[in-house]
């Protein structure tokens, strides 16, 4: 072992004072020498300080190695001649360890500048924090987001953003909102993301910031282009012939009263005259009702949550369409349990699976063998889902993207609000909706809550 020769010169010291004890011992009761007696208990005692002396060098040593482990001190050196006599091959050990050890340091501190760097340069803002509020990173992109200096602090936040602290802390991982704060004299929009790992027996929140108010903007001006060219065309489609029919009818008084003022109407151009003018007023009336139809999409009312079995509402749903279900031979499918509780607006949320069913209805006209399910289920520890699907006519994949559009729609009889209607409903629960189809085989909604 590289540790013998340390043994044997413990050995040899232990060896050497026993000695010097047995001769100061011989010579003072035997010999009755006591000078010479002295002279051995000086020398056992000089081995003893020697012994102790080596033994506390070689702790100092090793000390000094956990002193370099605990507190990585690259200054950390050996006294080599000394370890290589008494500890053959535990020099190059300790020196291999030391080297890793300096190694891995190096490592970590490059990792840590590269990790900075990319917090630093990213677009989106980060900020990390404990569940006691300390914060633990904040980069440049979180710094611009919020407005305000680097804080060791959540709530130095509430000095620019009150509340704005007690608003991150109460956000759960995987939540994802948006909020408005006031910054350089405006208004930002921030998207606000939340997760959550746990280092060292401690929770660390991860919000992720996004400023999204030039997009808000730009999708809001696009929005309204598209808005005002569907309404351009309406009305336009409307406007043109009401227009022609009542310049045919003008036309039509103006060469009867030309000369001949008291000549009466012939009934044929009476009969034209009221036909046309019919056809302007139910033409007018479309236009009523497509403005009508524009202000249910654009004036939904304040949700008003509840928590209910999501049970209770696929039994709503059916009871409302079980006579139709049986008149057109449709087998509706649903869980035969659902112990999923929902908390949103019941009225609102029945309203859109009323919407979906009917889709279903006109999509199975051409079925044969028709089905409508009704599933509710978790995804996850906190998403509940509701879905509709049926296996009816399908919605070709060209058009798949445009069905939750505004006015559009497949059906010749379509409002083309029924779908959009029922994904800014479900947008108001801070929900999402997914919509999959396979022509020839059916369509699946699905509305994540």
């Amino acid at each position: 072992m590289g540790s013998n020769r340390f043994y044997i010169s413990v050995l040899v010291h232990c060896l050497l004072i026993f000695a010097a004890a047995f001769l100061c011992f011989y010579f003072l009761q035997v010999r009755e020498q006591p000078h010479t007696a002295a002279g051995m208990a000086i020398m056992g005692l000089l081995l003893a300080f020697r012994l102790i002396y080596h033994v506390n060098r070689t702790n100092r040593i090793l000390g000094s190695f956990l002193s370099y482990m605990q507190e990585k001190d690259p200054s950390l050196r050996f006294q080599i001649s000394f370890v290589e006599k008494n500890f053959k091959g535990l020099n190059e050990a300790l020196e291999k360890m030391i080297r890793e050890f300096k190694e891995n340091r190096i490592e970590l501190q490059v990792q840590a500048q590269y990790l900075e760097t990319i917090l630093d340069n990213v677009s989106t803002g980060i900020l990390t924090f404990t569940d006691e509020g300390q914060v633990r990173t904040m980069n440049s992109a979180a710094i611009d987001c919020l407005g305000t200096r680097s804080v060791k602090h959540l709530s130095e936040l509430d000095v620019k953003h009150p509340g704005f602290s007690s608003m991150l802390k109460g956000m759960r991982a995987g939540d994802q909102l948006t909020k408005n704060l006031t910054r350089g004299g405006g208004e930002t929009l921030l998207s606000i993301y939340h997760s959550q790992i746990r280092l060292k027996q401690e929770n660390v929140h991860i919000v992720a910031l996004n400023d999204i108010t030039h997009q808000m903007e730009e999708q809001e001006i696009l929005s309204w282009k598209k808005l005002i060219r569907v309404i351009n065309h309406e009305i336009m489609n409307s406007m043109t012939p009401i227009i022609t029919l009542a310049m045919a009818i003008r036309k039509k008084l103006d060469s009867r009263t030309q000369g001949k003022a008291q000549e009466p109407l012939k009934k044929a151009a009476l009969q034209d005259a009221i036909q046309s003018a019919s056809i302007i007023e139910e033409r007018s009336s479309g236009l009523v009702q497509f403005i009508e139809r524009y202000k249910k999409l654009t004036g939904l009312p304040p949700i008003k949550t509840q928590r209910f079995p999501a049970g209770d509402l696929i039994s709503k749903i059916e009871q409302l369409f079980q006579e139709e279900f049986q008149d057109l031979g449709i087998r509706f499918l649903r869980p035969s349990t659902c112990r999923i509780e929902l908390e949103a607006d019941r009225h609102m949320l029945e309203q859109v699976l009323i919407n979906l069913v009917r889709n279903s209805l006109d999509a199975l006209q051409k079925t044969e063998s028709p089905e409508i399910e009704l599933l509710c289920y978790r995804e996850g520890e906190k998403q509940v889902c509701l879905s509709v699907r049926d296996n009816g006519e399908g919605i070709p994949e060209d058009k798949l993207e445009q069905v939750f559009v505004p006015f559009f729609t497949t059906r010749e009889t379509g409002s083309g609000i029924g779908l959009s209607l029922c994904r800014q409903i479900i947008r108001s629960h801070q929900g999402r909706t997914h919509i999959e189809s396979v022509p020839g085989k059916g369509t699946r909604v699905v509305i994540i809550l």
